[in-house]
C-alpha cells in the first residue's frame, strides 16, 4: 500500500512503535501505548469497536494515523504498519473491518471518517469499490449488465439450447412428450370423430411423405377433437404429430393437410420443441444438472412444451423445410400458402385453461410472402 509521509499525530510524543503492542488492561502491557491521543493534535481520529480474536468482549478504542502505522488508543493500545493489516471494502451499512495478523479486528462504522484518515497515508479503495461509491458508474454498470443480460437470452441462450438439444437422451425426450400429450388430453383433447377412412388415407400419406435425403423421418400422427382450440396443428419433441379436427375440415383437400403436416416434421426434424423447452427452463435444468435431481426439470417440462410458441426464426425454419420437402415430392408449396392464409382468418377459441393455451403461429403474412418467392 502506498503511504503518505504525515507527522506524529501528537506533538512532542515519541511515535508509535511499528511492532504490535499488546492490550493496557489484563497484563497488557504498559499503558502509555493505549492513552488516548492528545486533544491538542489536528490528526484526524475515528471511532471503533475493538475484539481481541479469543472472546466476544467489544472494547471501544479510538483510531490515528501516525505517519504509516495505524494506532490503537483506549481500553487497548497497539499500533500496526497499514501495510500488514487487512482492510475490508465498504458494503452498505455494514461496519469495515480492519485485521491484525494474529485475529484480532477493529469495526469501524463511520466510513466517511475512516476514509479521511486513510487518505492522509495516501491509500485508497480499490477502483471498483470507488465506482461502487459514484451513481453515474453504478448506472452504466446497471445498463451494462441489463443489456448483457438481453444478449444473453436472445442469442447465447438459443445458441446453446440448439448445441444441447441433440444431446438430451432419446428416453427423455419420450417421457416429456408422453407427459405433455397426457397434460394436452386431460384439458383440450378429445377423440377424433373423423372418418376412419379419412384418417387411415391422411396416414398412409403422410408415412409416403415424410422423407428427407432418403431416410424416413419418425413420426406419429394422431387426429383429436379439440373445441377450445379449434383448427390447429402441432409437433411434440418425439415426432408425435397432433393434427385437430377442425383444421381437417378447414382443408379444401388432403394436400393442404399434408402441407401443414410438412410444417411440423420441420419443427421435429430441427428439434424445435426441444430448444424451446430447454430455453425456457434453462435456470431450472442447471439446477437440475448441479443437484443430481431432474424430477423437478421433468415435472415442469410437459407444461413448458404445451405452452411453445415458436420464434419467428423457427417457424421460418420450420416453412423452409416444407417447402423443400414438398418439391422433393415434385409438389407445390401452395397448399401450405393456402392452409396458413385459412389458420389466420380461422375462428379461434381461447381455452379455459389460458396457460394451456396453444398460440397460433405468427408472422403469417411474411412467412407467405417468404414462400411464394420461393415458389
Amino acid at each position: 500500500m502506498s503511504t503518505s509521509g504525515s507527522e506524529p499525530g501528537a506533538a512532542g510524543s515519541p511515535a508509535a512503535p511499528a511492532h504490535s503492542a499488546q492490550p493496557a488492561d489484563g497484563g497488557n502491557g504498559p499503558g502509555h501505548a493505549g492513552a488516548a491521543p492528545s486533544t491538542e493534535s489536528a490528526a484526524p481520529t475515528v471511532e471503533g469497536l475493538y475484539f481481541d480474536g479469543r472472546s466476544a468482549r467489544a472494547q471501544p478504542v479510538v483510531l490515528t494515523l501516525q505517519g504509516d502505522t495505524l494506532a490503537v488508543h483506549g481500553a487497548v493500545g497497539r499500533s500496526e504498519p497499514l501495510a500488514r493489516l487487512r482492510l475490508s471494502e465498504p458494503m452498505g451499512n455494514a461496519p469495515r473491518l480492519i485485521t491484525f495478523d494474529d485475529g484480532a479486528h477493529v469495526e469501524v462504522r463511520d466510513h466517511a471518517a475512516f476514509a479521511r484518515l486513510l487518505h492522509l497515508s495516501g491509500q485508497r479503495d480499490r477502483a471498483a469499490v470507488r465506482w461502487a461509491r459514484t451513481p453515474r458508474t453504478v448506472a452504466i454498470a446497471l445498463l451494462a449488465l441489463i443489456l448483457l443480460g438481453w444478449f444473453g437470452w436472445h442469442d447465447s441462450l438459443p445458441w446453446a439450447a440448439r448445441q444441447a438439444a441433440p444431446l438430451v437422451p432419446a428416453a427423455t425426450v419420450t417421457l416429456l412428450s408422453q407427459q405433455a400429450l397426457q397434460t394436452l388430453e386431460a384439458d383440450l383433447l378429445a377423440p377424433s370423430e373423423l372418418e376412419a377412412a379419412r384418417q387411415q388415407r391422411l396416414e398412409q400419406a403422410l408415412q409416403d411423405f415424410a422423407h428427407v435425403d432418403g431416410r424416413p423421418i419418425a413420426h406419429r400422427l394422431l387426429f383429436r377433437s379439440a373445441p377450445k382450440i379449434g383448427a390447429n396443428a402441432f409437433a411434440l419433441p418425439d415426432g408425435t404429430l397432433i393434427v385437430t379436427d377442425a383444421l381437417v375440415e378447414l382443408a379444401a383437400d388432403d394436400d393442404e393437410v399434408l402441407a401443414v403436416l410438412a410444417h411440423e416434421l420441420g419443427h421435429v426434424h430441427e428439434r424445435h420443441g426441444l430448444r424451446l423447452l430447454l430455453q425456457s427452463s434453462a435456470v431450472a435444468l442447471v439446477t437440475s444438472w448441479y443437484l443430481g435431481d431432474f424430477s423437478g426439470w421433468l415435472a415442469t417440462g410437459p407444461t413448458l412444451l404445451a405452452q411453445a410458441a415458436y420464434s419467428r426464426d423457427m417457424e421460418f425454419a420450420a416453412d423452409d423445410f416444407a417447402a423443400r420437402l414438398l418439391r422433393a415430392q415434385g409438389r407445390s408449396s401452395e397448399p401450405l400458402v393456402s392452409m396458413l392464409e385459412k389458420l389466420q382468418n380461422a375462428p379461434r377459441r381461447k381455452a379455459a385453461d389460458s396457460k394451456l393455451w396453444l398460440r397460433s403461429h405468427p408472422q403469417t403474412a411474411e412467412r407467405v410472402e417468404r414462400l411464394r418467392a420461393g415458389g
